[in-house]
């Protein structure tokens, strides 16, 4: 979550309140076949927007090792694993490229001449045959098969986003990694963030948090729980230094709401100190794969997906990312295996880690991954997010919004999908509540005393260690990740050491301030929210 996101939030919360594609050159017509005689179990369904999970072809429940033939004759532009799972890519001569996807084995190789009913390889329990035309659109493959027709045309991705726009098989490797991701996207999770039920909860949390004695009940409540204030934490005395990493490492930095391809505050994580290695650090594109940079393009990492994102990118589905951030660790996973990986993320981005490591999608979650360090990562949502999602419920409240927005000149959407996601009663923080971290992998979590964006109360998630760091002040959530504590931090949870010693004294502080901030964040929002959302917006002279 950006800087600016927390300004607009923290000005609304204390003010008061396509069309068709293009004509193309006619093409020899082709006539397709399907390619395994089994039943469709999965139609062709298209996702409410580009970002959005869905199904961009058909899938087939086929018997395990069954031969899948081409459905028409052309050209193999791809053939391997992508994800942990094995796929086949091929060019026909009407520009359409069809897809095979989850198989068991690949009996074809790039460049490969194949014929009408050639066999490609050997099938799973599953086969997902998609269907995209020169632009990257998926069409439904049952218009080809002769099935009935649901929906024609999704919008694809960016084809051509790759790191070597040239390069066939990488064009090939990143539309398949997404179509990985968005097919099965849901990961198992609920994704919505603005049912009715939600909107329910969101009234009730006001009732409770927002009352004149709640400030009272979450301290004592946080007293019961928080039990290393009466009793000695395992932790790290701090003359301690870290021990420097004994092998390579691979590091994937994930940026929060709002962030570019061009602009993270992630990006100020010291990985020089870290010990990582330059061509060893990658950052999560949210349009998947990884970002563009020089230091990766010369090194081990160089093959993986290059996409830019917008902020706008970094607003949609949160468990859409979350897949797409699993599939960026198998692919890391499948090409330097052996190789441990840390996951360091900052603010939304650690959500977005979360739901990659809990969901159940087809991408393998690789053994590799070793260490998560989260910074500033609204764990059961932001309160700044909830009151945002309750002005938006009053009448006016959604116009304005955007007039703040318009104000204050920034390209963030308080009613976009992650947005609503992150707010502390959407159906994705109830979903996520109920799931627990896989037992391998070492979670740390940390919070920043005076962070107004994520106060530090919300930061810690069951089953991880957890601290926080002595940062006060506008700036403390996104100066979270470049700060000197912050790094030492880091260092202590991939050498699989408990975080700093802090007294108790401090360990008091840290929690009565972290929950006094996040109960005047709920009532300012329930003032807004409760004032029909009639925002003025003052401007210092």
């Amino acid at each position: 979550m950006s800087r600016r996101f927390c300004s607009v939030l923290l000005v609304v919360v204390i003010v008061g309140a396509g069309g068709p594609p293009p004509a193309r050159a006619e093409s020899p017509p082709v006539a397709y076949l399907e390619p395994v005689d089994a039943p469709v179990v999965d139609p062709f369904r298209a996702p409410s927007g580009p970002y959005g999970a869905g199904n961009r072809g058909l899938e087939y429940a086929t018997v395990p090792f069954a031969p899948v033939h081409a459905a028409a004759s052309g050209t193999v532009l791809f053939a391997g694993a992508v994800a942990g799972t094995l796929h086949v890519t091929v060019l026909h001569g009407d520009g359409l490229r069809t897809s095979y996807s989850f198989l068991a084995a690949v009996v074809v190789g790039p460049g490969a001449t194949v014929q009408q009913g050639q066999v490609l390889g050997l099938s799973g329990e599953r086969l997902h045959v998609g269907v995209r035309d020169p632009d990257g659109t998926y069409l439904d493959p049952a218009a080809l098969f002769g099935r009935p027709l649901s929906v024609q045309l999704v919008p694809g991705g960016d084809d051509g986003a790759v790191a070597d726009p040239t390069s066939v098989a990488g064009v090939e490797r990143r539309a398949i990694a997404d179509l990985v991701a968005l097919w099965d996207g849901r990961l198992g999770l609920t994704g919505s963030g603005d049912s009715l039920l939600a909107r329910a909860r969101l009234w009730a949390h006001y009732g409770f948090e927002a009352s004149p004695g709640a400030l009272r009940r979450r301290l004592l409540g946080r007293l019961v729980t928080e039990r290393d204030l009466l009793g000695t934490p395992d932790c790290t005395p701090a003359a301690t230094g870290p021990p420097p990493p004994r092998e390579r490492r691979i590091l994937v930095l994930v940026g929060g709401f709002g962030t570019t391809s061009e602009s993270a505050s992630v990006d100020h994580v010291d990985s020089d100190a870290l010990g990582y290695a330059p061509g060893d650090v990658v950052r999560f594109s949210y349009l998947g794969g990884r970002v563009p940079d020089a230091e990766v393009d010369t090194g081990p990492l160089a093959g993986l997906p290059v996409t830019t994102y917008t902020s706008q990118d970094s607003q949609q589905d949160l468990v859409v990312a979350g897949a797409r951030l699993r599939v960026l660790l198998a692919d890391i996973a499948a090409r330097q295996p052996g190789v441990p990986i840390d996951v360091v993320a900052h603010s939304q981005g650690g959500v977005v880690t979360r739901i990659a490591l809990v969901g159940e999608g087809t991408a393998v979650l690789p053994s590799e991954v070793d260490t998560v360090v989260t910074m500033g990562s609204p764990h059961d949502g932001t309160d700044l997010a909830t009151g945002l999602q309750a002005v938006r419920t009053t009448p006016g409240g959604a116009t304005a919004l955007e007039e703040v927005g318009e104000v204050v000149g920034i390209d963030l959407d308080p009613g976009s999908p992650a947005a609503r996601q992150l707010a502390e009663t959407s159906d994705l923080q109830v979903d996520l509540a109920r799931r627990r971290l896989p037992p391998d992998v070492a979670v740390t979590t940390i919070g920043a005393r005076g962070d107004l964006t994520v106060p530090a109360g919300h930061t810690a998630l069951p089953g991880s260690r957890h601290t926080v760091v002595d940062l006060t002040g506008r700036s403390a959530h996104s100066d979270l990740p470049g700060a000197t504590v912050t790094t030492r931090e880091i260092a202590l949870a991939v050498a699989d050491l408990p975080p700093t010693c802090v007294s108790r004294w401090n360990r008091l502080t840290d929690l009565v301030m972290g929950e006094t901030i996040a109960w005047g964040e709920d009532v300012a929002g329930l003032t807004a929210a409760a004032a029909g959302a009639e925002v003025t917006v003052l401007t210092a002279p």
